[in-house]
């Protein structure tokens, strides 16, 4: 499997360095773009903190540049508004940085199969947004 790690803080791929696949770490958002768009990853995990308010509209153009691409976004803490944000603009997943290393296989795997990675109550606030909108 291919992961794609886009992280300026160099947080995340040390947590990872377990997984049974092929990661490459990006610091640089323009190069991850290039990347993606050549069909690269199966999975992207997007640093928050790189592009802060901005990452919603950063994980729009991930998948605009591949719609096959699996965004999981990985952050200190968000708030349900921020998560919500993300997985409307079209990730699959949120986890929190503190349990990355006892869920990042998991999460990867899950994930690449076609499946989402938020909570129950996550469930629900994206569901009750559509129902809304």
């Amino acid at each position: 499997m291919d992961v794609l790690i886009i992280d300026r803080s160099d947080q995340i791929k040390p947590v990872l360095m377990q997984l049974d696949a092929n990661v490459v770490t990006l610091s640089d958002e323009v190069k991850a773009l290039s990347l993606v768009e050549n069909k690269w990853p199966a999975v992207v995990l997007l640093n928050y903190d790189m592009m802060q308010e901005q990452t919603s509209d950063y994980v729009k153009v991930l998948l605009k540049l591949s719609s096959s691409c699996k965004v999981i976004v990985i952050a200190n803490e968000l708030s349900e508004n921020e998560i919500l944000n993300c997985l409307l603009a079209g990730a699959k997943g949120y986890q929190a940085l503190k349990q990355l290393s006892e869920y990042g296989q998991k999460l990867i795997t899950v994930v690449a199969a076609g499946e989402a990675w938020i909570t129950r109550r996550m469930t629900a606030i994206v569901l009750d947004t559509l129902r809304t909108s």
